[in-house]
């Protein structure tokens, strides 16, 4: 199953490089899902070997969810990248709603 596969991730130090053909099938599913960072073969490669980087906030949140007694020591959590709009201010032509008894006008 690929969350025994998760589990068995979260529990051991990352970057993880696997070789097995079928726990690389089930990285394939658990990458796909986005519950994991990972870096995968090509499917018709010769040499067949996958390297996990990071359990995504997303694999934290199922491997609660799946395992709720268990607990779960990540470190530090993975750094969310940073909003490229956050000094973005609003513009100077945002409406503005005002309420005046039971009438609503807008003005620009």
């Amino acid at each position: 199953m690929p969350m025994e596969l998760l589990f068995a991730l979260a529990q051991g130090d990352l970057p993880r490089t696997i070789d097995s053909p079928s726990d690389i099938d089930k990285l394939r599913v658990i990458a796909a899902a986005e519950l994991v960072h990972a870096r995968l073969p090509e499917v018709g490669a010769r040499e067949q070997t996958a390297q996990v980087l990071s359990i995504t906030w997303q694999g934290r949140a199922a491997l609660a969810k799946a395992y709720p007694h268990h607990c779960f020591n990540f470190g530090a959590a993975p750094r969310q990248q940073e909003n490229p709009f956050a000094d973005w201010r609003p513009s100077k032509d945002a409406y503005e709603l005002q309420r005046d008894g039971s009438r609503t006008t807008l003005d620009s």
